[in-house]
């Protein structure tokens, strides 16, 4: 038997490493990482070489399944493709021809190739602004923090060995969720790098620190802004490039006076000393890189966080240098993704009903003002923020628009790649609102069966990213790259973009849907002068796009001045401009977590929500049998001493209560946790019935059962909800049924 091997890249996270599949009578037989990738380099994890087990696996839908029985019930009925879109178009049609296109709504999760979020672009042309998803927790908050500061993010940490004297690690553990990254920064280490950790959990980066700063959950800002207070006290800054290139330093210097380290020490739980050391290390040691994860999660801390660490690694010099953070912008030659969201599609008049937006301002008119800024420097891009990070509607006020319907009923509801009872906080509430009378059409597109599944009105089966081409433009490095699919669809199995393009067909879209994925990456490359066709089938199948080092000092062809920075003041805007005129406070700052009175009494540990496992990608992987063997059951880290205090051994099962809900976790001792902290693993569920009432266990072991969505506790401008930190108490449970 011959083997051919096929050049793909593996979407079982976001790090898309290059691999080679091996195929046999034109099926993956084999999985080994491709060492001509220009980033991977023939690295794949336990994760991409388990890829063959996932594309086989027994529980993969492979038809589309239509309910006939209540909401819940798991009783389905086989159909045929075109059978279930045709109802589906059908009643779309219906629903917004009665009630208007915003009362369909649309959510997006987990990356499963490039086509991921391709929806948007649907919902635009249909005339729907309620699209939205977990970016609001994920990577929104930093893309929205830099692109306010800089005009373009996100920046990306760039750890050069032999160049780069300090990686700033600041809430992120690359050595399970992104290990290719995490070897640069060993690699950079060896070479003489001093490496800083800011992490409440003694990760396995923080062991390898040079320093380890173990604060308070939720207290990210506060850290950030004492840093700043250092760095402007002590003159530690470049102050070059800040008078040359920055807005709004007075007014920063002002702020960040009143987070001297003996105060910011109160707040983290660190010392003074160790507050000054990390300024002094990071802002000295240059070029430093700042790569960072967790304050994303941060609740109402969320914008400012991620402001004053873009302020840090600006004042710091470090912002769009090599070996430090470079600020790519999007290629110059290739369309974006951005471009096929088709944002401008959608009338003003409906951009004006997205659901949120009364409230937290920044994901509509914020959107608009950054993109007009935007394209004075890269006209060839109407925005250059992709609307699922920057103009996603609340995904909060959506349940709780198909629950209350109010200020509008939404009826419709299409999942992509994203189990909504897992994911979102206040897990019990999105339970209802999925089972409620008033969602007339619920339609999940997926690889599995999901707890969200159970309550669809269609399941339809989903490719994995073995089954499509691919075409990466890359705005962190400017790298594009493509690969054909490496199978056929197996089955009934349609991408994203299938599903999308036979809806739009059938409601009106035609004309705005290429026949093929290859069809749309066709488009994307024109400007290049090529096709998809052709890169995919190179030896070197990337370009680099990439603009250089420090383009804001290039000189404008047409004016002779220095291109500046993608801003309304062509500056690095320490102020938000566009902040301050939609009401909100320009400058980074900080707010205590919102507690209700005798909350602190009642659930007096720190709950932290986001432990992950390098064998698992957010709510994925679980079902594959060689990766579950090695991390069978969701485990709540709990401090040695505080355990002893509450009865708890290892392995024991502890209820983990807060004021939204109770779950059960296995007990891990550990003391790289602080005493007064729990440490949760995040969106759990394991194999058990889907149909209610068991949900797979989605309700028993899910940390998004604890968590908070109301909107008070969300950040005022950008609405992501607080997904990392709350309160808990934790007891002993007995064993798993």
């Amino acid at each position: 038997m011959t083997m051919e091997l096929q050049k793909a890249i593996c979407c079982h996270c976001s790090g898309r490493c290059g691999v080679l599949v091996g195929l046999a009578d034109g099926r993956p037989a084999s999985i080994a990482g491709d060492p001509s990738h220009p980033v991977s380099r023939g690295f794949t994890c336990k994760r991409g070489l388990a890829a063959l087990e996932y594309f086989e696996h027994p529980g993969r839908l492979d038809v589309p399944l239509r309910r006939v029985g209540k909401r819940g019930q798991g009783r389905w009925e086989q159909v045929g493709w075109d059978e279930a879109v045709d109802d589906i178009a059908t009643r779309l049609a219906a629903i917004r021809d009665r009630l208007g296109s915003e009362a369909v709504a649309y959510l997006a999760g987990t990356f499963h190739g490039t086509d991921q979020g391709i929806g948007v672009r649907f919902m635009h042309l249909f005339g729907s602004p309620n699209y939205g998803g977990p970016s609001t927790i994920c990577a929104g908050p930093k893309i929205e923090a830099e692109a306010l500061t800089y005009g373009f993010g996100p920046s990306a940490p760039d750890a050069r060995p032999g160049e780069t004297r300090c990686v700033l690690l600041w809430g992120h553990h690359p050595s399970a969720s992104f290990p290719v990254q995490w070897g640069r920064i060993l690699a950079s280490r060896h070479a003489g790098a001093r490496l800083v950790a800011i992490d409440p959990v003694r990760t396995d980066e923080a062991q390898a620190a040079d320093l380890w700063l173990q604060l308070r959950p939720g207290t990210d800002a506060a850290l950030a802004l004492g840093l700043l207070h250092v760095m402007v006290q002590e003159g530690l800054y470049d102050r070059a490039f800040v008078e040359r290139w920055t807005l709004g330093f007075e007014a920063l210097r002002q702020r960040v006076a009143a987070y001297p380290p003996q105060r910011v020490a109160e707040l983290t739980w660190l010392t003074p000393e160790q507050i000054v050391d990390c300024a002094r290390l990071y802002a000295s040691e240059r070029p430093a890189a700042l790569s960072h994860g967790s304050p994303n999660g941060m609740g109402r801390n969320a914008l400012s966080c991620e402001r004053a660490l873009a302020l840090l690694i600006a004042l710091s010099g470090n912002l769009d240098r090599r070996g430090g953070n470079r600020l790519p912008g999007p290629p110059e030659r290739v369309r974006t993704k951005v471009d096929f969201e088709w944002y401008e599609a959608l009338p003003i008049s409906q951009r004006a009903k997205q659901l949120g937006a009364d409230r937290f301002r920044l994901p509509l008119d914020g959107y608009e003002r950054l993109g007009q800024a935007g394209r004075r420097l890269w006209p060839g891009h109407e925005y250059v923020v992709d609307a699922t990070y920057g103009a996603a509607a609340h995904a909060p006020s959506i349940f709780r628009a198909i629950l209350e319907q109010q200020p509008y009923p939404v009826r419709a509801l299409l999942v992509q790649h994203n189990n909504a009872i897992g994911c979102y906080p206040n897990a019990g509430l999105v339970r209802a609102a999925l089972a409620s009378p008033n969602l007339e059409l619920l339609v999940v597109h997926e690889l599995f069966m999901t707890p969200t599944a159970a309550y669809a009105d269609y399941v339809l089966p989903a490719t994995s990213w073995l089954e499509k081409s691919y075409l990466y433009v890359s705005g962190w490095n400017g790298l594009v790259v493509a690969t054909p699919r490496a199978v056929a669809p197996q089955h009934e199995r349609h991408s994203d973009y299938d599903l999308f393009r036979d809806l739009g067909a059938r409601l009106g879209q035609a004309v705005c849907w290429p026949p093929t994925l290859e069809a749309l990456w066709d488009h994307l490359l024109e400007p290049a002068g090529l096709t998809f066709g052709e890169l995919s089938t190179r030896a070197q199948n990337w370009i680099d796009d990439a603009a250089p080092p420090e383009r804001h000092e290039r000189l404008d062809p047409s004016t002779g001045a220095p291109l500046g920075f993608a801003t309304p003041s062509h500056k690095v805007e320490l102020a938000s401009s566009i902040l301050a005129e939609l009401g909100y406070d320009p400058l980074p700052g900080y707010e205590e977590p919102l507690d209700d009175p005798g909350q602190e009494r009642d659930y007096p540990l720190l709950l932290m929500a986001g432990a992950t496992h390098p064998a698992m990608t957010h709510q994925d992987h679980r079902q594959i049998a060689s990766l579950r063997r090695q991390h069978p059951d969701p485990t709540v880290r709990v401090h040695p001493a505080t355990a002893a205090e509450l009865g708890l051994a290892e392995g024991d099962w502890a209820w983990i209560e807060s004021p939204t809900g109770r779950i059960r976790q296995r007990v891990q001792l550990a003391e790289r946790v602080h005493p007064r902290v729990v440490d949760a693993e995040r969106w759990w569920y394991p194999e058990r019935q889907g149909a209610e009432p068991e949900l797979f266990g989605a309700l028993e072991s899910n940390v998004s059962v604890l968590t908070d969505d109301d909107p008070q506790r969300c950040d005022p401008a950008y609405g992501s909800w607080a997904f990392r930190l709350g309160r808990c108490r934790v007891s002993r449970a007995g064993s798993w049924r």
